[in-house]
């Protein structure tokens, strides 16, 4: 596509859709970018529209209107704006990339303009007898103006930011101190994480079988449940089908390999609960996109992706998951395991602040932080909470805690999952009931290593109930250091563990057998 061409189409994404002109703008577009006078007196003019005239869509009639009442609507105007009507329109994805290459192309003209000036002025043209000084100090002042024009953010004083911060405390004052994208019902981490928030990086970390995946799953359907934002969910582990099974299984109490396989040969059938389940499901699944993630899945196709989404829903918010960091492509081979994940990282944390939108990566444990997390803390041991896994242990992690803003670890309770699977084999066995029948359930502990700009909390431990063959969380309490002491006895909260997942249905009271 030639410039006239790529200006024309610009014109028309928008007169189509005012979220368009809103990447564009705050991608670093502007009128003079066109090259054509018709070109940039109908962009103005369209700026003019949409800086006017709010929620207010800009159609083809309101563009006619405004250019009549400006006097500019001429046979030139007309013609040009006949063309731009009958182009096609660009998705937010293509948007991004024309206004990226008329800036490069209105950078290379004004880089050439100065070189054809100071060529005149070495080669004795007609400023060759000028003053050096004043020549040199116009030169650099058009450099910089040209370095101004590639820089994207604005920069201002700290009125503009205390300003804004004080016109927030009004929006704020109803969300119940929660800065981000709420994440109930993960009451204690919503409150410790003050939600999700815009410019944030969060990374998570565990060992295999932990549940990071499911974790994260409902972190998403969470935001998209409370906020009806697009959250989109990546996955280079598991397909599509997979991860909708999961999500059905948390809701209907069935273990996805069931659901998959279409219910148990000779059971009760399913299908019933899971439309049941479907329609419940309705509050969060239109916003809610699950990807299986390829090898063109690259970071600048991610970033097309979230730019033709918010364009989509007419939104600046949005959230990306990762599943996981490690595994997203690059459009160049690199053998170095520890840089690329590094470039990756850092690249991530650019595109949280560049969307202004909350990211989430799931990172796999290395070797010696699966073994931390694996092996049981032995008797004459002590009971630690630093006697596990950390972020370091991330697999090939170099500054990658450093990059996030918050950095999160899943590591099993060893110590408490067995005292609460003694507990519930102990009221089945009094009321005669198989312990088979008891769930699996892993207690595990989600480990806030970092977490920036972070509010005051009790503890920075929340305690979960893993239901490991429904890949549902439970958020139980927070998890104090003084449970770790040799003196405590946890057998209060057992019992509050147990009547809290009797509360959720998640778990039955045991009654004895008939005779």
């Amino acid at each position: 596509m030639d410039y006239e061409d790529m200006e024309a189409a610009v014109l028309k994404g928008f007169v189509r859709d005012r979220q368009l002109i809103t990447i564009a703008l705050n991608q670093g577009f502007s009128p003079e970018l066109l090259p054509s006078p018709v070109a940039r007196r109908l962009c103005n003019s369209m700026i003019d529209l949409y800086l006017a005239r709010g929620g207010e869509v800009i159609s083809e009639v309101t563009v006619r209107n405004h250019l009549e009442t400006q006097g500019a609507l001429n046979a030139e105007m007309e013609h040009y704006l006949r063309a731009v009507l009958a182009m096609r329109p660009p998705d937010a994805g293509r948007m991004m990339t024309y206004v990226d290459s008329l800036r490069n192309r209105d950078s290379r003209e004004r880089l050439q303009t100065l070189h054809d000036q100071l060529g005149a002025f070495l080669g004795g043209g007609d400023g060759a007898q000028g003053d050096l000084i004043q020549f040199t100090t116009e030169m650099l002042h058009k450099l910089i103006e040209l370095q101004k024009r590639r820089v994207r953010q604005h920069i201002g004083p700290v009125t503009d930011v205390i300003a804004s911060l004080t016109e927030d405390v009004a929006r704020l004052a109803g969300a119940g101190g929660i800065l981000g994208f709420s994440i109930s019902p993960f009451e204690r981490l919503n409150a410790l994480l003050s939600g999700l928030r815009r410019g944030f990086y969060y990374g998570l970390a565990g060992a295999p079988r932990r549940g990071k995946t499911n974790f994260v799953l409902e972190l998403a359907m969470h935001v998209a449940t409370n906020h009806h934002v697009p959250c989109l969910y990546y996955s280079w582990e598991q397909t599509s089908r997979v991860l909708a099974a999961r999500l059905l299984a948390k809701e209907t109490g069935i273990d996805p390999a069931t659901i998959l396989v279409g219910g148990k040969p000779g059971g009760e059938p399913i299908t019933d609960r899971l439309h049941a389940a479907q329609e419940r499901m309705a509050r969060f699944t239109p916003y809610l996109f699950l990807v299986e993630g390829s090898r063109q899945d690259t970071l600048n196709r991610i970033r097309t992706h979230a730019y033709n989404i918010m364009q989509e829903f007419q939104t600046n918010d949005i959230a990306i998951f990762l599943d996981y960091l490690q595994k997203i492509p690059l459009d160049d081979h690199m053998d170095d395991w520890k840089a690329r994940t590094d470039l990756i990282s850092t690249a991530l944390a650019e595109l949280s602040l560049e969307l202004n939108i909350p990211v989430f990566a799931i990172s796999p444990l290395d070797k010696e932080g699966c073994r931390l997390d694996e092996r049981p803390a032995e008797a004459e041991q002590e009971y630690s909470e630093y006697a596990r896994p950390t972020m370091h242990h991330s697999m090939g992690s170099g500054d990658l805690e450093y990059d996030l803003d918050v950095a999160m670890v899943l590591a099993k309770d060893w110590k408490a999952t067995g005292e609460l699977h003694q507990f519930l084999e102990t009221r089945a066995k009094s009321a005669n009931v198989d312990p088979d029948t008891i769930p699996k359930i892993d207690i595990v502990n989600l480990f806030v290593d970092k977490n920036r700009d972070a509010p005051a909390a009790s503890s920075y431990i929340v305690q979960y109930a893993f239901f490991v063959t429904l890949n549902k969380f439970v958020e139980l309490d927070y998890k104090q250091t003084k449970e770790y002491q040799a003196d405590f006895h946890g057998f209060a909260k057992l019992q509050q563990i147990y009547a809290y997942l009797l509360d959720t249905g998640l778990l039955t009271k045991p009654e004895p057998a008939r005779t």
